[in-house]
């Protein structure tokens, strides 16, 4: 994030908490904290928390989302994989023969019984 971003991302939490600091030191301290972190997601990270919550949001909580909304993302993705393979697994499964169970009891009861 580029530091005019920082500055709107402050900009946008003082629309909403005016007692924030917006000082030229807060900017830089953000900025150092921010400057890996995607703007649109901290936009969003910030939307979020004020929606929900009546305080300004801290670092972590303009950072914090993000993991979250990606590991939700590749869970989902993982989870329709997996349900997918089921449904491929289920369209090429074939019933079992006739007498399969009853043999098998057949066998493991002779193997039991030799002891």
């Amino acid at each position: 994030m580029e530091r005019a971003q920082v500055i709107e991302l402050l900009c946008i939490i003082a629309e909403e908490h005016s007692q924030i600091d917006t000082s030229e030191d807060e900017e830089i301290r953000l900025h150092k904290s921010l400057k890996d972190f995607p703007f649109d997601v901290a936009c969003e990270n910030v939307r979020q928390h004020m929606l929900t919550n009546p305080w300004p949001p801290k670092i972590a909580q303009i950072r914090g989302g993000a993991g979250d909304l990606r590991d939700k993302g590749l869970l989902k993705d993982q989870t329709s994989e997996y349900f997918a393979e089921r449904d491929r697994s289920r369209a090429a499964a074939k019933p079992v023969p006739p007498g399969w169970k009853e043999e098998l009891y057949a066998r493991i009861n002779k193997g039991t019984s030799a002891r």
